[in-house]
């Protein structure tokens, strides 16, 4: 087995992403201490624009288990170890958020369903709006696995702040659209990144050889 990877490690690799991390973190903690679920998402919903309707609608995507699927088959040509942790780590935050949102969180309903009749949200044309099972946000949690395990494979800080952002805009979108509450992709993030080190920890101790390897090793005999 390789050396044993610390917590201290892991933040020193990637400071820039748990940097912006841990101040999204405290920062929607006090929103929420502060504020209620729906009056902070009525004065969100406040701010739209037409040209903005298209770039959430499509944003949401980036978090969505199809993508997770495609970055996973195309780190298999760059090596086994990166696509596991990718694979696995979506996987494992999945199965605990889709746990949650069908046993424990079964009745909290979304956005549409909980103002039905009290406020009019806007809501962005074309979107198929779900009622329940609201918490935790399945596209949030996606968003930040995939993007955490681009970030701890990356040595490049810029390319791992971008890939902050784009978790984050697909958290948003999520709100943006009314499928989740800030609350539902706080909670999605958490389980996102929480669920991704454990798996990040045992893999990159693990000293198998085909870790190392990639399905180019079989073109390349």
């Amino acid at each position: 087995m390789r050396p044993i990877i610390s917590v201290k490690t892991i933040i020193n690799q990637n400071r820039i992403f748990l940097a912006f991390y841990l101040l999204f973190i405290i920062t929607g903690g006090v929103l929420l201490l502060l504020t209620s679920k729906h009056d902070l998402h009525i004065a969100l919903n406040q701010y739209h624009h037409n040209l903005l309707d298209p770039l959430f609608y499509y944003a949401t995507y980036l978090g969505d288990g199809i993508m997770a699927l495609l970055v996973f088959i195309i780190f298999l040509s760059v090596k086994y170890r990166y696509a596991l942790l990718i694979g696995i780590s979506n996987l494992f935050s999945a199965g605990v958020t889709q746990l949650l949102k069908h046993t424990v969180f079964d009745d909290v309903t979304r956005p549409k369903k909980f103002f039905e009749g009290i406020h009019d949200l806007y809501l962005v044309p074309g979107v198929d709006n779900y009622y329940f099972n609201s918490f935790p946000s399945g596209h949030t949690t996606c968003a930040f696995s995939l993007y955490f395990s681009l970030a701890l494979i990356t040595k490049n800080k810029s390319i791992e702040l971008l890939l902050f952002f784009i978790a984050i805009m697909v958290g948003y979108s999520r709100v943006y659209l009314s499928q989740h509450f800030f609350e539902d992709i706080y909670a999605g993030s958490l389980v996102g990144v929480l669920f991704t080190i454990p798996v990040y920890c045992f893999i990159q101790q693990s000293n198998k050889a085909w870790l190392d390897k990639s399905v180019l090793h079989f073109f390349n005999k």
